[in-house]
């Protein structure tokens, strides 16, 4: 057309290129030229489009197309002539770009996908949300095909059951000391508690008749809550961090076993959780869950926790109290700061921290109510009743008053079992394993086996407490305070405070609220068999002197309530006193060549002003007032004393001597650092580290004491093995054996040493154990020993019930009692023979008589089914009663015969002359007795010492 031919000539006269009158193109050939207008014509045809042509353009718009056709045609030829060097080289098309083809995809294909894309969408989500048998089958269809061909993800179980955790703390006869993580899983869970937890952790797992029709189609979830999911990371990108695993993502992760958070873990939880509901359906998880999620500290389930917090079965709770439980997910440190505020603090009292958590638990609590409320599972009147707003709110809840779950029957044990468990790492199934999730979270049934017997701890608690309640005892503390109470007065008055009592009689009760008692015992081996850590088996409803002191105008702020000190635990320490003496002697035996019979001369150390005198003094001071020579005691400073009666007798003057000797300090010194013992290395240069004024740890000192039997030290632990599924992981004799140190290696001189100490418990400072104890002698060993003032005071010793010990030597325990206060200050307790030393003879006194007795009823059972003629006469039995009470409580002269017949052994021994079927005493021979009685009585030496322990007497001939 006529339009054509004037665009034509337009363009062939704008692209012509301009000539210089002095420079003249260059020839080309005619292959050239007519590739050349070819390309030319192709830029052209590219740059003008057929409706440029048919409808015209400007002039304008003409010479800026002619300039991209010059430049594309330039690019193009260059384009072709790179092609002709590398024809397999890959370019970009000349007259195209990035760009344009993004613009193009964008603008031409862009259309097409979302219109596809939006039917494809539109229809998955018809058959996965609808409700209907096909909801979710896009989602679960998907875990299953990774599930199936991703072998490295965790298997499921064939039952829930498979993943429940049971943990025990047993004592050595097998009987439950702590039982905890115990978690019933298939136990039945009221509707009501399902409807609780929901509304905290999971509104959409399951439909709900008064949720929106919208809700109920298509927010509830089959295992993951993807609005939950986006939900979470959009929060944590903006830097508000939260979670968003479902109940079922939750059990999930208890199958993963992994507590880091990464997206291998969570996507691994995501397709277990569908397996999980696709397996076991969604009502059978949540069961699982609320029968095992931890809600407090070492609380799991519903079930304990209504025990624990409410103590009620879960049936009882009402819906608040419910959702309250629920509210301590996932975090323990809610129920901590809640307990705060039920035991009287206020909100501005609590730490940040605490005051943060409980504020979290408010709003958890108020939601779940308004959630419930919204559903109509509570009435508005409950909603208004039970939302918490401030202090009195909480303390309505209805919360018990209970110390703490981590405790069990007997709470210093369990406790701590609990953390030597977790100080340590396991290695179960080739996987290495923190102690605490060992103890929490292990699949399978854990168990720890210590060497506690229960029976003996309860029986020491009583004992404890009827001492502590005695007259005698309160006597002898009114009588030691009199003068005191005065200098502790001034002590709170120089430090401006108050004292916590206004008279005498204030003083005395504040003192006997905070008076402690403990008591730990090991056997040979290192193991602790009985542990009592402190008073708090003394205090009961009942007790009037709580009572007294709950309505008595002293400190108000306690409530009554004892402040308890674990006294035994591994930190805790006490002044030996003069229990440090027998190791002194030991070491003086070792380095100075001596031994017991070497004599000392009781001359003090040095003299010095002493400021609580007011004078100058003799250091160190005894125990004891000095005579005149000839008088009294006969106790004048310059007497002599073997070394064995300078331990019978305890006489500071002579240990702060020969602790002051270079050669014994250093020795000792040596012998402490090589088991690493605790003490003060600069007291440790000075002579009161020689009569014991220096703290060391309670556990490793009497692990020293137990060292006196074989020589080896021990570190004494609680666990003896743990066991998962039956399958030993960890066995502390093994550990034992390996980690053992010989410490008293000088064989002699340890037996020495021990003869000393039996001395000290038959005729010095502990022998008034026989007050409670009268069969104690030559069965005990051991030293008492008093702080300055009595402000504390305690006995380490061993006992076995039989007297040879070399027979019985697992029946030999070694034990410590302390007995402290609480507060410090100017206080006295009484001295080591007024307190530990009567504690220690009623347990000594309790374990004898019931191995006594077991013993005589194992020997007259094996006589009955030998002897008929013995088993069917009553006569007989009534003369075995009667001949073994003759031993146990007559006399022989001046003498009980107990004095003459030592240990279970040898009553066992004469108890076997009696029912010897040879002569016949039980018949009522009571000749051929009083010749029994006459062989015990006639013997001059009834026990000789040696080798450290006494041996037994030759047996008796028929």
């Amino acid at each position: 057309s006529g339009d054509e031919i004037f665009v034509k000539q337009n363009i062939e006269q704008k692209g012509r290129a301009p000539e210089s009158e002095n420079v003249r193109p260059k020839r080309m050939d005619e292959p050239s030229m007519v590739r050349r207008k070819a390309v030319k014509f192709k830029a052209f045809r590219h740059i003008f489009s057929e409706k440029d042509i048919k409808t015209g353009v400007t002039q304008k718009t003409i010479s800026k197309k002619l300039k991209q056709s010059k430049y594309l045609e330039n690019k193009y030829y260059a384009y072709l002539k790179e092609l002709e060097k590398n024809p397999s080289k890959t370019m970009l098309f000349p007259w195209d770009s990035p760009l344009r083809r993004i613009i193009f995809f964008i603008f031409f294909w862009g259309p097409k996908f979302l219109f596809w894309g939006w039917i494809i969408c539109l229809f998955l989500f018809i058959i996965n949300y609808i409700p209907g048998p096909t909801q979710h089958t896009v989602e679960l269809l998907l875990a299953r095909s990774l599930y199936d061909t991703a072998r490295n993800i965790h298997r499921l179980p064939e039952s829930l059951a498979t993943y429940a955790h049971s943990a025990g703390i047993v004592d050595k006869n097998g009987s439950i000391i702590k039982a905890y993580g115990k978690r019933e899983v298939t136990k039945k869970i009221p509707d009501r508690v399902r409807m609780a937890l929901l509304a905290c952790e999971d509104h959409y797992l399951l439909p709900h008749e008064n949720n929106p029709w919208h809700v109920n189609s298509f927010l509830i979830h089959a295992g993951v809550s993807w609005i939950n999911l986006l939900g979470a990371v959009k929060d944590t990108m903006l830097g508000n961090t939260r979670g968003a695993s479902t109940i079922v993502m939750q059990n999930a992760k208890k199958m993963v076993g992994n507590d880091k958070r990464n997206i291998g873990n969570k996507i691994e939880e995501i397709i277990l959780a569908y397996l999980l509901v696709s397996k076991f359906g969604k009502e059978k998880n949540l069961d699982f869950y609320i029968n095992t999620v931890p809600v407090g500290a070492n609380i799991y389930g519903f079930t304990a926790a209504a025990k624990n917090y409410f103590k009620k079965e879960l049936d009882d709770l009402n819906m608040q109290q419910i959702v309250t439980i629920s509210s301590f997910i996932p975090n323990h440190n809610r129920q901590i700061a809640f307990y705060e505020i039920v035991k009287g603090k206020n909100f501005s009292d609590l730490s940040q921290k605490n005051r943060f958590h409980a504020n979290k638990a408010i709003n958890k609590i108020n939601m779940a109510l308004a959630y419930l409320r919204n559903l109509d599972e509570i009435t508005k009147e409950e909603y208004r009743l039970w939302r918490v707003n401030d202090e009195s709110s909480i303390r309505k809840i209805g919360f018990r008053d209970f110390r703490s779950p981590l405790y069990g029957e007997e709470e210093w044990t369990s406790w701590n079992v609990i953390k030597e468990v977790c100080s340590r790492s396991y290695t179960v199934n080739g996987r290495e394993i923190s102690g605490s999730r060992l103890i929490l979270d292990e699949r399978g049934d854990v168990v720890v086996e210590t060497g506690v017997d229960l029976v003996l701890v309860e029986k020491i608690k009583e004992i404890i407490s009827e001492f502590l309640k005695s007259k005698k005892f309160r006597k002898i503390l009114r009588k030691r305070n009199l003068t005191v109470w005065h200098k502790d007065a001034e002590r709170y008055e120089k430090l401006k405070l108050t004292p916590p009592y206004e008279d005498f009689e204030g003083f005395m009760r504040n003192l006997y609220q905070n008076i402690n008692i403990g008591v730990i015992a090991i056997n040979r081996k290192g193991e602790i068999i009985a542990y009592v850590g402190g008073k708090e088996f003394l205090r009961g409803s009942n007790d009037p002197d709580t009572t007294e002191y709950n309505n008595s105008r002293i400190n108000p702020s306690s409530s009554g309530r004892n402040i308890v000190i674990d006294l035994m635990n591994k930190k805790a320490k006490v002044t030996p006193s003069s229990t440090i003496k027998p190791f002194i002697a030991y070491y003086n035996m070792v380095a100075n060549d001596v031994n017991l019979e070497s004599v000392y001369i009781d001359k003090p150390v040095e003299y010095k002003y002493v400021k609580s005198v007011g004078k100058k003094i003799w250091m160190p001071r005894n125990w004891y007032n000095y005579d005149k020579k000839g008088e009294g005691a006969n106790r004048y400073l310059g007497r002599r004393y073997s070394l064995l009666n300078a331990q019978v007798f305890s006489v500071n003057t002579i240990f702060a001597g020969l602790y002051s000797t270079r050669r014994v300090r250093n020795a000792i010194l040596i012998g402490f650092d090589k088991i690493g013992l605790e003490y003060n290395h600069e007291d440790a240069k000075y002579w009161p580290f020689g009569i014991g004024a220096s703290e060391v740890p309670v556990q490793q000192w009497l692990g020293l004491y137990n060292a006196f039997l074989d020589g080896y030290y021990r570190q004494p632990a609680f666990v003896k093995r743990i066991l998962v599924d039956g399958k030993i992981i960890y066995d502390q004799g093994a550990k034992i054996r390996n980690s053992q140190i010989m410490l008293f290696d000088a064989k002699t001189e340890r037996e020495d040493e021990m003869k000393a100490l039996y001395e000290v418990c038959n005729r010095g400072t502990a022998s008034k154990m026989k007050n409670q104890f009268k069969y104690h002698k030559n069965l005990v060993s051991g030293k008492t020993g008093t702080a300055p003032g009595a402000r504390s005071s305690l006995f380490v010793g061993h006992f076995n019930p039989y007297l040879d010990r070399a027979a019985y030597d697992d029946k030999t325990m070694t034990l410590l009692v302390a007995v402290t206060t609480n507060t410090g200050g100017h206080k006295s307790v009484g001295t080591s023979t007024q307190g530990p030393v009567v504690v220690a003879g009623k347990i000594f006194n309790y374990m004898y008589e019931k191995k006594l007795h077991l013993m005589m009823d194992e020997l007259i059972g094996n006589a009955k089914r030998k002897n008929a003629h013995l088993r069917n006469n009553h006569v007989y039995w009534a003369n075995v009663n009667r001949y073994m009470d003759h031993l146990l409580n007559k006399k022989c002269g001046k003498h009980y015969i107990y004095e003459y017949i030592n240990g279970v052994d040898g009553y066992q021994e004469a108890l076997g002359q009696i029912l010897n079927s040879s002569n016949k005493i039980y018949t009522g021979k009571n000749d051929l007795f009083d010749s029994l009685v006459e062989y015990y009585c006639d013997q001059k030496k009834v026990v000789k010492m040696d080798a450290g322990s006494p041996l037994r007497k030759k047996n008796i001939k028929n």
